[in-house]
């Protein structure tokens, strides 16, 4: 019971205040709003997920594509060497359920609409995945990362029936070829 001889609320369960809550209480309020707190964020209903490249080139024009379409602070985001890449080429396959997994969890988690896949232009990774060759000429790069991001697209289809994908290749200036 809250017995309180004082107004200052600053000085609620201090020691010197005249405002005393039993610790219990505290405890109590304090649990139940971490409770509430975890709840809240771990469910939802959000826009997408975002799934990208770890190089640091890329970052802001990731979230600046988010930004310009409406969907800062609705999306999770999973982020990969290679994005798509790593998430589905064979030499990146120890990695790939990592991925799936957390698509699992996000869909149950945030109700997500739709998967973000960027890839981008001068990717490591993809060169490690397609070999020299396969990004040795922008026709080249593009017609890999086109036909990985269409392999995506058909098995988050096949995962996720009903869940969208928009896909893309994003230029060493931020911009965005669909694929």
């Amino acid at each position: 019971m809250l017995q309180c001889l004082s107004a200052e609320p600053a000085l609620l369960g201090h020691p010197s205040s005249r405002c005393q809550l039993p610790r219990r209480a505290l405890l109590g309020v304090s649990a139940s709003m971490l409770f509430m707190r975890s709840t809240l964020a771990s469910s939802g209903d959000y826009e997408a997920m975002l799934i990208n490249c770890i190089d640091p080139r890329f970052a802001a024009s990731s979230h600046a594509w988010m930004r310009a379409k409406h969907m800062q602070n609705q999306f999770s985001q999973f982020v990969i060497a290679g994005g798509p890449i790593g998430a589905m080429h064979p030499y990146f396959a120890a990695w790939h359920r990592a991925f799936w997994d957390n698509l699992d969890i996000t869909t149950e988690f945030h109700a997500i609409k739709r998967v973000i896949a960027f890839t981008h232009r001068d990717c490591s990774a993809a060169r490690l995945a397609f070999g020299a060759a396969g990004v040795a000429t922008p026709a080249a790069e593009t017609a890999n990362h086109a036909a990985l991001l269409q392999a995506f697209r058909t098995e988050v289809a096949r995962r996720k029936p009903g869940l969208d994908v928009v896909a893309g290749i994003m230029a060493l200036d931020g911009s965005i070829e669909p694929v």
